[in-house]
């Protein structure tokens, strides 16, 4: 088996990431499964070292289990409690009231106790005094556990296990003056630098780019890059690494004279941009990788990319038993492999061979510079569509586009950052970010104009498109292997058409209902072949998470806004809107809307939308409704309060609350981030994302 330490690694991350989401109970028989395959192998008499993948994956589950009881269980166990704690700001901004900063908190003493460097994690705060980053506080804390939204496992990534609800008697004890600090102050320094003579949509791209700044991009801008499928640009990573290793020590640092002096200086450019950065996943995968590649030119051995990539995977999990969780994390390592696969099809010609045949030596490049960027966006889609996000289908053209410009932004935007720390070197800094503005007004044309592109943000069946991609990844690889591909993609690419149309075609009359928004008050977002509406209660962010629903779903916005609360405001949406509240008190309003019948009543302490779609009804309320008799339904959209006088049959919620005792033979479903119900009218019924435990 050739690279058995590569193997190991992917053995190891795919155990933490499995582990992470198995119940601890079922740890035991993941184990045991392992110990059955290890003595399999052993039988066999294996001699290429597959037994060790086994023990790879016993040794990462054993690892996680004692993170887990070590650090994760105790802090959990404080849930629900007071504690006195010595706190330490990592991330702070303003609050949402006056006085009042939100943000991240590493706990350094608890009950008086000081916490070693591996027992440490975090809290989250929404409303903590105001106070800077490297603050140290001492104060009481009411702690809980985090809510069970889209962000859970990205803040349990980071090391956030708990969120404080109140904080009392919080006084400054100090500031810490931690290295991660220091360089947190020197890049912004160096942002500055960057921005100092630029428009804020160029300086903000140029500081993000070049030192990894990204707190002056507008939402403009971050959207236009994520439409256009390169937002990995304004995140510093081994592209970014490459490209200045590549400007500063040539193309070929790691060959001709002076081979080792120019490892040597490589290695402390990559750690020197790991520590500007921060350590971020992103740049730290890649930087370990670069690392191991130029540790091995500094020692005349070779350097495999698949065991770098393997051994920093395996090194970015140990920071915390959910690190594998991160998402910047997992889409970094994708693309890698995908990008590492693109330059294995296209292996690079021999000398001689490119002297003999010139024009297939180019043929040959110009399929690897598109294969990069394709089997890049192909390993991510998986991770993009499981994980909710949009799919841009421009993002191999806009890298085709941009990359040329990219080293060049990156290289002056540096030079730009460190001569602006010299007065005396004026004149040069302005000449030099002159030239950076111009490539990045460039980049940015490129972005706005790709992101525009009908085909920009893909709507694609999440299901339907990970099976099929992992379907042909898995049919490739074996044509590949048997040296067939000629007949391999033709019959992809038929089966890719007929298989979307025949599943556009089954969904063509099936009406979605997606819960959006907060969970104890979400709203509803209901399509019908590209029609919108929307059954809307809460507030601004409630509508954002709306709005950005049907953005996913391809649609600019949606034809009906009911508003349904009782105190009910404008809404800045484009769109009918219909509010309950203006309704006469106690009559009934219907409407049609594609197929489904609404009907809306005002009551003095209620507001009722009823669906009714081929005799199946669907309800969200208001208030506590109060009627004659119960309201029987089928299906009820439900939040923290009691909807009162009504008999469903299912019900639709977040997590159990009080008034749910009071509601008997009903069957609950829990959709903690937001459920989406399918109903195929006169047919079927089914729920995404939906599941009979309660939280």
């Amino acid at each position: 088996m050739k690279r058995v330490l590569a193997a190991c690694c992917f053995v190891w991350f795919a155990t933490k990431l499995i582990a992470v989401y198995l119940p601890p109970a079922a740890l035991g028989l993941l184990a045991a499964v392992f110990v059955c395959v290890f003595w399999c192998a052993l039988a066999l008499g294996k001699r290429n070292y597959s037994f060790l993948l086994p023990l790879v994956g016993l040794t990462a589950i054993f690892l996680h289990s004692l993170m887990y009881d070590t650090v994760v269980a105790p802090a959990f166990a404080l849930a629900g409690q007071e504690v006195e704690a010595v706190v330490l700001a990592e991330q702070v901004d303003p609050g949402f009231q006056d006085g009042t900063v939100r943000g991240e908190f590493t706990v350094l003493e608890l009950n008086g106790k000081s916490l070693p460097v591996w027992k440490r994690f975090r809290i989250s705060a929404v409303a903590m005094p105001e106070c800077e980053r490297a603050d140290l506080l001492r104060g009481t804390f009411s702690v809980e556990l985090l809510e069970e939204d889209e962000y859970y496992y990205g803040n349990l990534a980071d090391g956030v296990l708990l969120q404080a609800t109140t904080a009392e008697d919080v006084t400054l004890e100090g500031q810490s003056r931690a290295p991660r600090f220091v360089l947190r102050q020197l890049q912004e320094t160096l942002a500055r630098n960057c921005r100092r003579y630029l428009a804020p949509e160029l300086g903000s791209v140029l500081a993000a780019m070049a030192v990894g700044d990204k707190s002056r991009l507008t939402d403009e801008i971050t959207d236009a890059y994520r439409a256009a499928g390169v937002s990995h640009l304004l995140v510093v990573s081994g592209l970014h690494l490459t490209l200045l290793c590549g400007a500063f020590l040539g193309n070929r640092p790691c060959s001709g004279r002076f081979r080792r002096q120019k490892a040597l200086a490589a290695m402390v450019l990559v750690v020197g941009m790991m520590a500007l950065v921060g350590f971020t996943p992103s740049v730290t995968r890649a930087g370990i990788g670069a690392l191991i590649f130029y540790a091995g030119a500094l020692f005349l051995q070779p350097a495999d990319s698949f065991t770098s990539l393997g051994v920093a995977a395996v090194l970015l999990s140990l920071q915390n038993c959910y690190a594998v969780c991160d998402l910047g994390l997992q889409l970094s390592f994708a693309a890698t492999l995908g990008v590492l696969c693109a330059a294995r099809l296209f292996p690079p010609m021999r000398l001689s061979e490119q002297e003999e045949h010139p024009w297939r030596c180019r043929i040959r490049q110009g399929c690897t510079v598109l294969l990069v960027p394709l089997l890049a966006a192909v390993f991510t889609l998986p991770l993009q569509l499981l994980h909710g996000l949009s799919v841009s289908g421009v993002s191999v053209l806009t890298n085709l586009l941009v990359m040329p410009l990219v080293g060049p932004i990156v290289c002056l935007g540096l030079i730009c950052a460190v001569t602006g720390l010299v007065p005396a070197l004026y004149h040069i800094t302005r000449a030099v970010m002159l030239l950076a503005a111009l490539l990045v007004k460039l980049q940015n044309a490129i972005v706005f104009y790709t992101s525009s592109l009908p085909a920009a943000q893909l709507v694609l069946p999440k299901a339907f498109t990970v099976f099929a991609v992992l379907v042909c990844g898995a049919a490739l690889w074996y044509a590949w292997k048997k040296r067939r591909l000629r007949w391999a993609l033709p019959v992809l690419c038929v089966g890719l058409v007929a298989s979307f149309g025949l599943f556009n075609h089954l969904g063509r009359d099936v009406i979605t209902i997606r819960l959006v928004g907060s969970t104890s008050n979400p709203c509803a977002v209901i399509t019908v072949q590209q029609h919108a509406m929307v059954l809307f209660r809460g507030g601004e962010s409630n509508r954002q998470q709306a709005q950005s629903a049907l953005e996913a779903q391809g649609l600019d916005g949606a034809e009906l806004w009911v508003d349904l609360r009782q105190n009910s405001g404008s809404l800045n949406v484009s769109g009918r809107q219909l509010s309950a509240e203006e309704l006469p008190e106690n009559e009934q309003w219907t409407e049609s809307f594609y197929g489904i019948r609404l009907s809306l009543v005002n009551q003095s302490g209620a507001n009722l939308a009823l669906m009714e779609i081929e005799g199946y009804r669907v309800a969200m309320i208001t208030g506590q409704l109060e009627a004659g008799t119960p309201l029987q339904t089928d299906l009820l959209l439900a939040g923290s309060s009691n909807p009162g006088l009504v008999e469903p049959v299912q019900v639709l919620t977040a997590k159990v609350y009080d008034w749910h005792s009071g509601k008997t033979r009903v069957h609950w479903r829990y959709a903690p981030l937001g459920g989406t119900v399918y109903i195929r009218p006169g047919r079927a019924i089914t729920f995404e994302g939906v599941t009979n435990a309660a939280f």
